[in-house]
């Protein structure tokens, strides 16, 4: 047997390390698979150990939460409509990547969640919007930014022979219903979310700048 000192040494644990470790685990399992248990065998350290770097599993929860925020692209302070879009996408894509975040970020507070709603305020109110109308916007954005995350995680493409034993039965369904817009509308499912995504948002960029004064 190795002695002590042969051993490797394990990496101190961190707070940093703690986030990623939960991040992981809320990625492949979800939130409700974390816990300070399942983070500490995760760090292969007792769940104990976590407490002297974030209270509780609240807190990490918020930790991981404002790590996904800082992913957004903010865009920097150009024409308006051009950074509106490119942040809204950017929130897109990534709530598309952790999934979870997109029904709990509301709740976290943090840095990044805090400068995500400030740069999409003041892309606004740079392009011209008065502050009620940059309110309404930001709100408006945001709803559906998490109604889109939600529908594109809805059609994720799932197991081939059952998707096809339920398109076909549908189709046959509604051939016989005479329901043939539908047939047509279901045809085009399963193309590329993000092409949905960008031509709502086109529509709303084309409301908004409706709005602005000339």
């Amino acid at each position: 047997m190795p002695e002590a000192a042969d051993r490797p040494a394990r990496a101190p644990l961190t707070r940093d390390a703690v986030l990623d470790a939960a991040l992981e685990i809320a990625d492949s399992e979800g939130v409700d698979g974390l816990s300070m248990r399942s983070l500490g065998r995760r760090l292969g350290v007792e769940a104990m150990s976590i407490y002297h770097h974030l209270p509780n599993k609240q807190a990490v929860i918020d930790g991981i939460v404002d790590r996904v925020w800082a992913d957004v692209d903010l865009a920097p302070a150009e024409d308006w409509r051009r950074a509106v879009r490119r942040t809204a996408r950017s929130a897109f894509v990534t709530l598309l990547h952790h999934p979870w975040a997109n029904r709990i970020r509301a709740s976290s507070g943090g840095p990044a969640r805090m400068a995500y709603i400030d740069a999409s305020l003041g892309h606004l109110r740079r392009g011209g919007f008065s502050a009620e109308q940059a309110f309404h916007a930001h709100h408006v954005l945001e709803a559906y930014i998490q109604g889109y995350v939600i529908q594109a995680l809805d059609f994720a493409p799932g197991d081939p022979d059952d998707e096809r034993a339920q398109r076909d039965a549908a189709i046959a369904y509604l051939t016989d219903a005479g329901m043939n817009h539908l047939i047509e509308h279901i045809g085009l499912h399963g193309g590329e979310q993000g092409s949905g995504f960008d031509f709502g948002l086109e529509l709303l960029l084309d409301g908004l700048a409706r709005r602005l004064p000339h």
